[in-house]
């Protein structure tokens, strides 16, 4: 653990100097266009400058075999490159609300790995998947196997998706700030951790903006706090499915579209490059997008505002295109995610998106959406409050918070966010009615009811949390009662997911329920897991007879079941695990490591063939299976 804090301390500590760096290149913007408007803070110009030059480097390597590998190359030239700016310009960046925000975002970093981490001995990206919940899936990973595919040249295939069904712009990230240039799966996490909590600081000067003065340092550590406390980012800040990542570009373009005085060509393009960005991240923004739209050009008055719509428009598919173009070219169709949120098409169909569109279309009834909006409030808000009042155990608040979206916000926050509605503040009511419009079209839009917060975008919850922060702190009365009171919320809130936490740390994750039940195998030796785990109902299967230099290759088919287990050692070279269900390829995990016992939810087949091979024969070099007996 000693270990793992000092990691902890020189992550933080890289993660300000990261900001920093970010602040640093927007600093170089707004000098070099004296025509920036100067209330956009330059964290925000930073941001959008760089994750564009990372978006183009990306793309370049989908279509440039051997590019991924020197990626980081560009990230260390750009370092350079701002420095040099910096020293020539003799631009001041170490201003104090910037050494401010850096410190405070590298304190914030540590307590964030602290809380998520203590007291796994190794950090591994699996640990997300059971920390707050038991078995999530693989999202969290699905970057990193891109970012995988990039380094080897290939097209990314995970069971029946493909690389081109999740936005590629993570995955980029991952590759251009590896600057250690350590294997990717190693620094994935505490890269991934530390671009997603980004999310703190531009929240930050967002508020500030809108509040038309600089915060102070309790102000900004009472933000920060709430920020790292909300179960939403608990759940998702290490869970590296980028939803955070894309919030943070949605809240950028909110902040430049209708909250910034200037409405410049230039500052339009930004919006728009924001919006893309968001988009790139995580497919799920297109909610947001949808939303903000809607409330844009219901508020259109004049030629002006009509034609700053359209270049929006035209700049965000002009960006979009290359990525449209290897979604439609090099790995088509690359659909898959838009028809399971939007058409709620879970099953993969021929239909392109507009005939499925279509065809659902015509099988609606007239009333079939206003039933499936008022399913789908019910489902979040009014069943959210109901498991509130009722008292649920621990686990229960833990396990819900991930699904509804009141206690996904935290619910004394979410409730202060609508009695704060009272203040009759044009800028809070402005924040509320985007979150408003975001939630009606996420009810409304998908072709089933929502039951979980995690099919929309976080930046609905994150625009919630927002609101609330810059409403209390423009209380005319009583605002330290209420900081306080939410700081003591955050912090039970905080102690009980920990509490859960723990408990299923401290309790085994093998369980017999929904398993695949054995039914014969072929060329097995008889091995199992180096700890030879025995559990009652389970079958362990492994290569581990006497040591770890022992190899195997043996199948077996299941029956009956929806999971399996599945464990590597320390290391897995070697180590490939092939599942198919029915005679088609479902998962093929190779040197793959999963160093705790993982439920791989595989899904139900009549018949489950399974090939577990081991070719490892150095230390740590081993792999198990475990399903019913």
């Amino acid at each position: 653990m000693l270990n793992n804090a000092l990691l902890f301390v020189a992550v933080s500590l890289l993660s300000g100097c990261f900001l920093l760096y970010i602040h640093a290149i927007g600093t170089i913007v707004k000098n070099r266009f004296s025509n920036t408007p100067s209330s956009i803070p330059s964290i925000f110009l930073g941001i959008i400058t760089l994750f564009s030059l990372v978006y183009l480097l990306t793309m370049a390597t989908l279509y440039v075999n051997g590019l991924a590998h020197i990626l980081h190359y560009f990230f260390l030239v750009s370092i350079g490159v701002t420095l040099y700016l910096v020293r020539r310009s003799k631009i001041p960046i170490f201003n104090r609300n910037i050494v401010e925000n850096c410190v405070i975002f590298s304190v914030a970093i540590f307590l964030i790995l602290i809380y998520q981490f203590y007291p796994y001995a190794h950090l591994t990206n699996d640990i997300p998947t059971n920390n707050f919940l038991h078995d999530l899936p693989f999202d969290n990973v699905i970057s990193l196997m891109f970012a995988n595919s990039l380094l080897n040249g290939e097209l990314l295939e995970f069971g029946d998706w493909l690389g081109s069904d999740r936005p590629p712009l993570f995955a980029g990230t991952i590759l251009f700030l590896n600057a250690t240039q350590l294997p990717v799966d190693q620094v994935y996490l505490l890269i991934g951790i530390a671009v997603q909590a980004i999310l703190i600081p531009v929240v930050s000067e967002f508020v500030a903006g809108l509040s038309k003065r600089k915060l102070t340092i309790p102000e900004k550590l009472f933000l920060t706090f709430i920020v790292i406390s909300t179960p939403v980012f608990i759940h998702n800040v290490a869970f590296l499915w980028p939803k955070l990542f894309a919030a943070i570009f949605m809240i950028i373009a909110v902040d430049l579209l209708f909250f910034q005085p200037e409405k410049s060509i230039r500052l339009t393009i930004l919006t728009s490059i924001s919006m893309l960005l968001s988009f790139l991240a995580h497919g799920g923004s297109g909610f947001a997008i949808l939303a903000v739209a809607l409330i844009y050009i219901a508020g259109i008055r004049k030629k002006e505002e009509l034609y700053r719509g359209f270049l929006i428009a035209a700049v965000f598919f002009a960006g979009y295109s290359p990525w449209i173009f290897y979604q439609k070219v090099v790995q088509p169709p690359g659909d898959r995610l838009l028809k399971w949120h939007i058409l709620g098409q879970i099953d993969i169909v021929p239909e392109g998106v507009g005939p499925l569109f279509i065809t659902k279309i015509k099988e609606m009834h007239f009333f079939d959406i206003p039933v499936r909006t008022y399913q789908s409030f019910h489902n979040q808000i009014l069943e959210g409050f109901t498991l509130l009042w009722n008292a649920p155990s621990f686990a229960l608040f833990t396990e819900q918070s991930f699904y509804r979206l009141p206690l996904s916000v935290g619910a004394p926050l979410f409730i202060a966010a609508i009695f704060l509605l009272f203040l009759k503040d044009k800028v809070y009511n402005s924040l509320m009615l985007i979150a408003l419009v975001n939630a009606i079209v996420w009810f409304a839009l998908p072709f089933k009811p929502v039951w979980s917060i995690h099919e929309s975008t976080y930046f609905l919850p994150i625009m919630i949390i927002t609101a609330g922060v810059y409403g209390v702190f423009n209380l005319h009365s009583g605002k330290l009662p209420v900081m306080l009171t939410l700081v003591g919320f955050g912090m039970a809130n905080m102690v009980i997911m920990d509490w859960h936490r723990m408990h299923l740390y401290e309790s085994t994750h093998l369980v017999p329920h929904d398993l695949y039940k054995m039914v014969n195998i072929t060329n097995y030796d008889g091995g199992t897991d180096f700890d030879k785990t025995k559990k009652e109902n389970i079958l362990i299967l492994g290569s581990h007879l006497t040591a770890d230099t022992d190899t195997a290759d043996f199948t077996f088919s299941a029956v009956n079941g929806d999971a399996i287990y599945y464990i590597t050692g320390p290391d897995a070279i070697g180590q490939t695990l092939e599942v198919y269900g029915d005679g088609k390829r479902i998962l093929e995990l190779t040197d793959t490591k999963i160093d705790e016992w993982k439920r791989l939810d595989v899904g139900r087949y009549e018949k489950l063939q399974v090939r577990l091979v081991d070719n490892g024969k150095n230390w740590g070099q081993w792999s198990a299976i475990a399903v019913r007996k």
